[in-house]
C-alpha cells in the first residue's frame, strides 16, 4: 500500500474508528489503550509499512497489557499485507 495513503489514514482515525476496528478484527482494547496506541501511530504515521512493522511494535510494546499486545501484532500482520 502507498505509504503516502497509510500515513493519510492514520492521521484522520478517529478514538472511535480505532475502537471500531479492534472490534472488527476482535482485539479487545480499553479506549485508553486505543488512545495511547493512537496518538503513537500518528506520531510514526510516515514509519508504518512492512519493514518497520516489528520495530514499531517493539517501540509501542509498553503502551498496552501483554494479551493487547499479542492481538495488535496479529492485527498488524493482516493489515500490512
Amino acid at each position: 500500500m502507498n505509504q503516502n495513503l497509510i500515513a493519510y489514514y492514520i492521521n484522520q482515525m478517529t478514538l472511535t474508528d480505532a475502537l471500531k476496528l479492534a472490534k472488527q478484527y476482535n482485539v479487545e482494547i480499553s479506549q485508553d489503550e486505543a488512545t495511547k496506541i493512537l496518538d503513537f501511530l500518528k506520531k510514526n504515521r510516515f514509519k508504518v509499512n512492512k519493514e518497520n512493522k516489528n520495530a514499531l511494535l517493539k517501540e509501542a510494546r509498553h503502551l498496552v497489557k501483554e494479551s493487547t499486545y499479542q492481538k495488535a501484532t496479529v492485527l498488524l500482520d493482516q493489515l500490512l499485507k
